[in-house]
């Protein structure tokens, strides 16, 4: 086809792409000769080269989405967006935006990652789901192929604890995904998996319990315990609950120069609730954690100690979140 004939036809070129994004077997298919198509993606150019023969039909800065329909053409058949990319397909908000495109492939395939495109090969392929039109692995491929490439462990906690507290996914379904794939990567988030199946909801609760279970004379502590008054009304959900004293730790997951005036204002509600059906109440902050670990240390055991000293509480306790 002359240059002038296929390039008076550029809306059949993109009506043959995927929102804008197409292969080089397309274009030369439609007419359009390979070596031109190459040279309309050089400096100044219409086009912009995605990945490996795989065209952008506009210049400049292509969005996240395109990038990973380019990654799906240049993966090809088969190939299924994971990770932390697929994660948010699936409504997961924690965790850093995204800005590789992690794709599988079946093991037998033979596709080379590139700088914005990572290619795993697996034997253990899913079966893929279609979210927002894209091809997606389950959810808990995801989530267990983005923290296998993870190595600091609250990180790993913020991002498993919202879909467990959400119900998305459950830590037993995480940990056979985990046992079911490649040991590599895993013992970072098999750190991880107790404090979840203990029921954490957060990195601070993570955090926290870590902190907590270092010391051998502490009692037993559970984690996400809802509590209801003496007539069952619904008071609130422990963080943290020594049960047979009492006693409830609020661990905040802000610092109060960084809270919200609602926020300070729920909590507050919180501590009054509780305190008024007899608990004992510590609440704590992330620094405290991080900076004075020895003075929260003996804060946590003088809190255990006054709450020995109370009358028992006017509550009842529900089954805890794991």
């Amino acid at each position: 086809m002359r240059r002038g004939q296929w390039a008076r036809e550029r809306d059949r070129l993109r009506a043959a792409s995927w929102e804008g994004v197409i292969s080089i077997d397309e274009l030369t298919a439609l007419g359009v000769p390979e070596r031109t198509a190459y040279r309309r993606t050089q400096e100044d150019g219409p086009w912009t080269l995605l990945a490996p023969a795989t065209f952008l039909l506009s210049n400049g800065e292509p969005t996240y989405r395109r990038l990973e329909i380019a990654a799906l053409i240049y993966a090809g058949e088969g190939a299924m967006i994971t990770g932390l990319g697929g994660a948010r397909h699936h409504g997961v908000r924690r965790g850093d935006e995204p800005t590789t495109v992690h794709v599988l492939i079946a093991e037998t395939r033979r596709v080379l990652s590139t700088p914005r495109i990572l290619i795993e090969r697996t034997r253990r392929l899913p079966q893929p789901v279609v979210r927002d039109g894209l091809a997606v692995a389950p959810l808990v491929r995801c989530l267990t192929d983005r923290v296998r490439r993870m190595k600091d462990l609250t990180a790993i906690a913020a991002l498993l604890t919202e879909v467990v507290q959400r119900r998305m996914v459950l830590p037993a379904a995480l940990r056979h995904e985990l046992d079911q794939g490649s040991r590599k990567g895993t013992a970072a988030p098999r750190r991880v998996l107790p404090a979840l199946e203990d029921g954490v909801w957060s990195a601070a609760e993570y955090e926290g319990r870590d902190f907590w279970m270092a010391r051998e004379d502490l009692p037993t502590i559970e984690w996400n315990v809802p509590i209801y008054d003496e007539h069952g009304r619904f008071l609130a959900i422990a963080d943290g609950l020594v049960r047979e004293l009492g006693f409830v730790w609020l661990l905040d997951s802000v610092e109060y120069h960084f809270a919200t005036p609602d926020q300070v204002r729920a909590t507050l509600a919180y501590h009054r609730r509780l305190r008024a059906a007899g608990l004992h109440v510590l609440s704590t902050r992330p620094a405290q954690r991080r900076d004075d670990p020895d003075g929260l240390y003996a804060d946590i055991l003088d809190a255990l100690a006054t709450a020995a000293l109370l009358p028992p509480p006017r509550v009842r306790y529900g089954a805890p979140a794991a």
